[in-house]
């Protein structure tokens, strides 16, 4: 019996330092593991019928949608977008029910409830008319008493935003009811973006349709393009700061570049612009 005892005394203490080891293992490992098993997707929400940028009708969700999913991707943060009205999305934002929203130009107003990213894309605002228009410079004195279209969601620039109280305007759903209300002498001007005006022109080739716009010598206003936190969010600060280092490793690794020039939907764009 006392043989016996002494084993067990014997025993007893490695049979303790074993299992303690083995209790830190598993918190090490539930620990080392808990970002990839228990962080919830970022949801993200962005609008429809603006290409090549943002559409669930576009590949990858649009240009900019994957630019947005592959900056955070940099730093293993995964994503889930929605794509809703534009107004429809800005509000749910605001009551915390995405994360983030994009993509959007700087106002005052977005900045007194928004975070701003670093830009995502430079936005040649310009004024577009019919071929045979009478507008032929683009100036606020010639262009007074114009109708302007510019499609919900989408923001005023330049001094059209100055003088948005005494100018008329149109806002339909989409770019392309925009220039249908052109084509019947519903609207003079239409407020776009080179890159967005070429998509159209594609888009209406694949309906055997015709677009040709001729584009004011006097510019609106050139914008960047951000993603936007809701300064209310809890983590608005980190998944801020997330975000814009993924985005310095696109830019540093030429991986921003190649995105852009990959995606079948802004090639579109490059494809216009260089003839």
């Amino acid at each position: 019996m006392d043989s016996s005892l002494d084993k067990a005394v014997v025993r007893l203490p490695g049979e303790r330092i074993s299992t303690a080891m083995r209790w830190t293992l598993l918190i090490a490992l539930i620990v080392i593991c808990y970002p990839a098993l228990g962080e919830e997707p970022l949801r993200l929400v962005t609008g429809e019928k603006y290409p090549p940028f943002t559409g669930s009708d576009l590949q990858d969700g649009g240009v900019i949608t994957a630019l947005v999913s592959h900056a955070y991707a940099r730093n293993n943060v995964a994503t889930q977008v929605d794509f809703k009205p534009w107004v429809r999305g800005y509000e749910d934002s605001l009551k915390l029910e995405y994360d983030a929203t994009f993509p959007y130009i700087s106002t005052a107003e977005r900045e007194a409830n928004f975070l701003f990213s670093d830009p995502l894309y430079m936005l040649k605002m310009r004024l577009y008319v019919e071929p045979e228009s009478r507008w032929r410079e683009g100036s606020p004195a010639e262009l007074g008493g114009a109708v302007f279209c510019l499609p919900v969601g989408y923001e005023f620039a330049g001094w059209v935003s100055e003088q948005r109280e005494e100018l008329t305007f149109v806002r339909p759903r989409t770019i392309e009811q925009c220039h249908e209300m052109m084509l019947r002498d519903r609207v003079d001007v239409l407020i776009s973006n080179p890159a967005n005006v070429a998509y159209l022109a594609t888009l209406a080739r694949s309906k055997s349709r015709h677009v040709t716009l001729r584009e004011l010598p006097a510019p609106l206003a050139d914008v960047t393009l951000h993603l936007m936190i809701p300064a209310h969010h809890p983590q608005a600060t980190h998944l801020l700061d997330r975000f814009n280092d993924g985005l310095r490793q696109l830019h540093s690794s030429g991986d921003f570049e190649r995105l852009f020039t990959a995606h079948p939907d802004y090639q579109v764009v490059r494809s216009r612009a260089e003839r």
